[in-house]
């Protein structure tokens, strides 16, 4: 019996080796390549595998796509790692992030009108930003009325953008420190105000 346990657990193994580097494959080519049209033939040859197994894995193209999209959104999450309360903390694993996949989202932000897919990863990312800053800044939203409080979101949530680091550290040259400094500063001077 500890014989077939042991094959049923490397076969899984394995199953998850061989989805995980066609999550890779198919995230290379949409990220770095800009092939947002997602081919599976290259999905295929850039993971070593065969089409065949592409769409056992993930059913389709459409479900291939949204197994990488959700992939890259946990990647995210977990790059970001927002803290309730731990402002300097969280605005340096995102500009972190940003400095790691800054350039992308920028360049994914200016071609969403021309493709589909793009936008939806777009509009994917702005919704995990704006949980980000609830997650935390929640607690100096909470004590806000209504309208004081989105508004406060809503300048938060700007302050803190993929945008301002781009013009901060692209347009502007600043290093990755002072765009950083830069960041907060104005974040902790949108928290003081009452």
């Amino acid at each position: 019996m500890a014989k077939r346990d042991y094959n049923q657990t490397k076969r899984a193994e394995a199953t998850e080796q061989s989805r995980r580097t066609i999550l890779t494959a198919a995230q290379e080519l949409f990220r770095v390549e800009g092939k947002f049209e997602l081919p599976l033939d290259e999905v295929a040859k850039r993971a070593g595998c065969s089409e065949r197994t592409v769409i056992r894995h993930f059913g389709s193209k459409e479900g291939l796509l949204a197994a990488a999209m959700a992939d890259a959104e946990h990647g995210v999450v977990e790059s970001r790692q927002a803290r309730a309360g731990d402002v300097a903390g969280s605005i340096q694993r995102l500009v972190g992030h940003y400095e790691e996949d800054g350039d992308t989202v920028l360049r994914w932000l200016s071609l969403g009108d021309r493709y589909p897919l793009v936008r939806k990863v777009t509009e994917s990312g702005a919704r995990l930003h704006e949980d980000w800053v609830e997650e935390v800044f929640g607690s100096d939203l909470e004590a806000l009325g209504t309208g004081k409080r989105r508004v406060r979101k809503a300048v938060l949530t700007s302050l803190t953008d993929v945008h301002v680091w781009g013009l901060l550290r692209r347009r502007q040259g600043l290093g990755r420190r002072a765009a950083e400094a830069a960041i907060l500063d104005l974040v902790e001077h949108v928290r003081s105000r009452p």
